[in-house]
């Protein structure tokens, strides 16, 4: 993935200084991290040594007296001994019953039924050996690894296999559910991936009695933080990212700040307040020290030595006599870790560490079928203590218990080829993930799938965590960089645009104040035009912001920006219309020489990258998260934000006169007789139906046009006219074979006394989308009169607007600025009038006296091409609506003139 740094509505940049500086390739995923207290009854239970040493460790004494043992093992740990022999390791290791050890090719030796069947692979032996390594680094440290892994397996190996000391690798499988739970979608029909995924327990084992507060916010028992792991490009030049923390080189501590030279703890980590969910960065401090220190005499204690060969004895002695690993404070106001750790001064710094954590990570990655050659995408694990891998919420990793660090592998491919978590009952079968993908061809191509990791650190004596990845292609992080959710353009029944963007977290006051600037463009824009040749062409333009304020907390929306600017070209003019449909929208960032080497990478013509160079010369400044984070661009064009361009959703009603004279309609009642023959009349055939095609008028909205002039555009012709009097419109109703209302007008609206010179009810709505019109009339007792539905199809409504009734379908024409949407009519847009005849369902005429109209119009959701302020053609996106209205009509009858 080249280095572009085009900086996406998907990913702001996150440096806000004035020099250009080097990005890291890395890939980003989310992590939420719950800390827990040692004492928690599911952390520090030293259960893989219960079972030689049960009584030993209840019992446990410290020199300092038995009151030190309140902070040790109650009654009812104790009591648990089935329920803690079941952790998988090689005191318990009963094949079929307890645990399933791993084999040399990270595979289990033994079918984990809670997998899939075609990830049910089995390893034939011989099992796969973790410890000592007998060599030491060229630093002179001591190592620990996997004595026999073979060589695609992840991990750290110990040189040609030699080992001081080595026990079998064994995990205890089926703690968990194979099934994610996923709350239900939100009103933007999207899962919340973070908060609204659940991972629930199978089975009672290897003490997860409480396994239901270890991946929640439970107050009193865990303290949340949300960060990113940023997983680096492989130094050695392969396809792959690598994030590496294990007993080598100090362990992963991601609660903690750690002196890089001296491996001293420093402090606690501090976190980005703005990302978290209250907005305050809150954890426990460091309660552990990173050594094995079993609260009994063990055997081995006076030789242990850590990974730079010191001795640990002492620091493991004087911990046990401040309460052992499970206490977590000892009347100093501080942990026993804590005060084990200022006892032993550099030694204890290096090893006081805040663990006793869980951990989830998400990321959305794109499955491609190019990037499964010429070697399949894969997401490779190994670490110790819990770990389990969903996609698409099916568990694919099952790597349950307090174990030695043992390897798990998914393999994108398979997955995509067995149709994974798109089988019928799988939890997001029936979400965007499974579009198009079937049990025959398996995935689509490009589409967006979820992969959810769960991880636990429940023992002190270190945390390993190692990850491998190929995924060519994540989604921005939530947490790791400023996002932008959605990019709206709203134009107001005025025909003036407003600009919304919804980020995850707010911008730095510093990258404010420079995008408030008129004279410097902080984004550009990519639009699709046709040449004078009739040629698309993509042009590049600068956004100049003369306005951004916000953010407004929109809760699960995000910090929403409003902001205001133009359009320019390169030399300066200004493009009018501002931001249109389907444009495409990125935050500009200064020009470097290595933009230039980098060179195109076949992702845009010399001339749109030529352009973008231009551009990119403009700028002056990055833009930054309040956190300050720095991302990465993309060079992909489908990356850049999509703008989605709406109006206003309303549906203004403008009804004729409340009250009037009515010329005389006894012929056409009887015509409406005799099509209702000994029935009624059909309901689609109530009403004259007109739909009048909105023309193009400089510098004004053409819905604020109908709706200004839709007096002048009800008005009806003369009696017998065939033809819509006001521009060429297409009726529906029961004239609607020779194009003819049915309704007229008596040209007496100027005799003194007269409300109307109508001889039909009249209201009309101007729309840009097809629609559903319901009127049902009631007299004034409440009595039902008559009723007129119909519905206006795509078809009919396009064929409309380009002056058409009939079954042959409107091409339409592709105009700049709408793509490959074409264009129907002038403007896109139509005026809806409703003629509603003065007649029963029978077809009789109406007495004289007062009716109740009930007005129902529904619109369709509908996007398509649209010529805003009468010049502007831009595609528009507008949203389901549903508009009810209640009016009152009187009449009094007059004769025909």
């Amino acid at each position: 993935m080249k280095l572009y740094r085009w900086i996406t509505l998907g990913a702001l940049f996150g440096c806000s200084v004035a020099t250009f500086a080097q990005t890291q390739d890395v890939r980003t995923l989310d992590i939420v991290i719950r800390d827990f207290q040692p004492n928690h009854p599911d952390f520090e239970n030293f259960s893989e040594e219960s079972v030689n040493h049960l009584n030993e460790i209840y019992n446990y004494r410290t020199s300092t007296g038995a009151a030190m043992n309140l902070y040790g093992y109650d009654a009812v740990w104790y009591a648990n001994v089935p329920y803690h022999n079941t952790c998988g390791n090689m005191n318990t290791f009963q094949p079929g019953i307890v645990g399933a050890e791993i084999g040399t090719d990270g595979f289990p030796r033994q079918v984990n039924p809670y997998l899939p069947a075609y990830l049910q692979t089995v390893s034939a032996g011989p099992v796969l050996e973790y410890g000592e390594c007998s060599q030491k680094s060229t630093q002179g440290w001591t190592q620990r690894g996997y004595k026999n892994a073979q060589n695609d397996v992840s991990g750290y190996k110990c040189p040609n296999g030699g080992t001081n000391w080595s026990n079998p690798v064994i995990y205890t499988p089926g703690m968990v559910n194979p099934y994610l739970i996923f709350a239900a979608p939100g009103a933007d029909g999207k899962i919340d991936m973070y908060d609204g995924v659940v991972i629930s327990k199978m089975n009672e084992r290897c003490d997860n009695q409480f396994f239901e507060q270890w991946y929640l916010d439970v107050p009193g028992q865990n303290k949340r933080v949300n960060t990113t792991m940023d997983i680096p490009k492989d130094p050695a030049g392969t396809k792959y990212y690598i994030y590496d923390y294990n007993y080598n080189n100090g362990g992963y501590s991601p609660l903690d700040s750690i002196n890089p030279v001296t491996r001293e703890w420093v402090m606690n980590k501090p976190c980005n307040a703005s990302i978290q969910p209250n907005g305050v960065c809150d954890q426990y401090d460091p309660q552990t020290l990173s050594i094995f220190c079993p609260p009994y005499n063990y055997q081995y204690a006076k030789d242990q030595a850590d990974f730079l060969n010191q001795n640990t004895a002492k620091l493991c002695q004087d911990w046990l006599n401040q309460g052992g690993p499970r206490a977590v404070e000892n009347g100093s106001g501080h942990s026993a870790a804590w005060q084990a750790a200022v006892m032993n001064g550099s030694l204890g710094l290096q090893h006081l560490r805040n663990y006793a954590f869980t951990m989830m990570g998400y990321a959305s990655f794109k499955y491609k079928t190019t990037n499964q050659t010429p070697s399949h995408e894969v997401f490779e694990f190994a670490g110790d203590d819990d770990m389990w891998i969903f996609v698409d919420g099916v568990l694919v990793v099952d790597l349950g218990g307090t174990h030695l660090s043992a390897p798990g592998k998914v393999d994108i491919e398979v997955l995509a080829r067995n149709n994974h978590g798109c089988h019928v009952g799988e939890p997001l079968s029936g979400y965007t993930n499974c579009s198009g993908a079937s049990d025959a061809t398996g995935w689509a191509d490009d589409t967006w799938h979820h992969l959810h990791f769960f991880y636990a650190d429940r023992q002190s004596d270190g945390s390993n965590i190692y990850i491998r990845t190929s995924l060519a292609e994540l989604a921005p992080s939530r947490y790791g960089q400023p996002t932008v959710s959605d990019v709206v353009v709203k134009v107001d029944e005025n025909g003036i645009s407003h600009n919304s963007m919804y980020m995850n977290v707010p911008l730095a006051d510093s990258s404010l104040i420079a995008i408030n600037n008129p004279n410097v463009p902080s984004m550009v824009v990519l639009r699709e035009v046709t040449d004078a040749n009739g040629q698309k062409v993509t042009m590049v333009y600068g956004f100049y912001v003369t306005s951004m304020t916000g953010p407004i907390d929109k809760g699960a929306d995000g910090q929403m920006y409003q902001f205001e600017g133009v359009v320019k070209d390169l030399n300066g003019n200004v493009v009018e219309g501002g931001l249109l449909g389907d444009d495409r929208l990125a935050f500009n960032v200064p020009y470097s020489q290595g933009l230039n080497d980098d060179g195109n990478g076949g992702n845009y013509t010399a001339q749109e990258w030529a352009q973008l160079m231009a551009w990119s010369q403009k700028v002056t400044f990055y833009v930054a998260s309040s956190s300050g984070k720095h991302v990465e661009g993309f060079d992909e064009r489908e990356k850049w934000g999509k703008i989605s361009y709406t109006a206003v959703a309303t549906t203004p009603v403008v009804p004729d006169d409340p009250a009037y004279d009515r010329p005389d309609f006894t012929n056409e009642s009887q015509a409406l007789t005799d099509l209702a023959g000994s029935g009624t009349i059909p309901t689609d055939m109530t009403a004259d139906l007109v739909l009048t095609p909105i023309p193009a008028v400089n510098n004004v909205d053409p819905l604020k046009w109908a709706k200004d002039s839709a007096k002048v555009l009800m008005t009806s012709g003369a009696q017998g006219a065939t033809t819509v009097p006001v521009g060429t419109g297409v009726v529906y109703g029961a004239g609607q074979d020779a194009n003819k209302t049915l309704c007229y007008n008596d040209g007496s609206a100027n005799v003194p006394g007269k409300k109307s010179n109508e001889s039909c009810t009249s209201w009309s709505f101007p729309t840009t989308q097809p629609f559903h019109v319901n009127i049902r009339v009631f007299d004034h007792l409440g009595h039902f009169v008559n009723q007129y539905s119909k519905r206006v199809t795509q078809e009919e409504f396009e064929n409309a607007l380009n002056g058409l009734r009939s079954s042959t379908k409107s091409a339409g024409v592709k105009v700049p600025g709408c793509g490959e949407t074409p264009m129907y009519g002038s403007t896109g847009a139509m005026l809806a009038t409703i003629k509603m005849y003065p007649v029963t369902d029978k077809g009789r005429l109406l007495a004289t006296g007062p009716y109740v109209y009930q007005m129902t119009v529904v619109k369709e959701a509908y996007s398509y091409c649209y010529a805003s302020n009468g010049n502007n053609p831009t595609i528009m996106t507008m949203p389901f609506q549903r508009t009810t209205e209640t009016i009152r009509r009187g009449y009094r009858r007059t004769q025909k003139k």
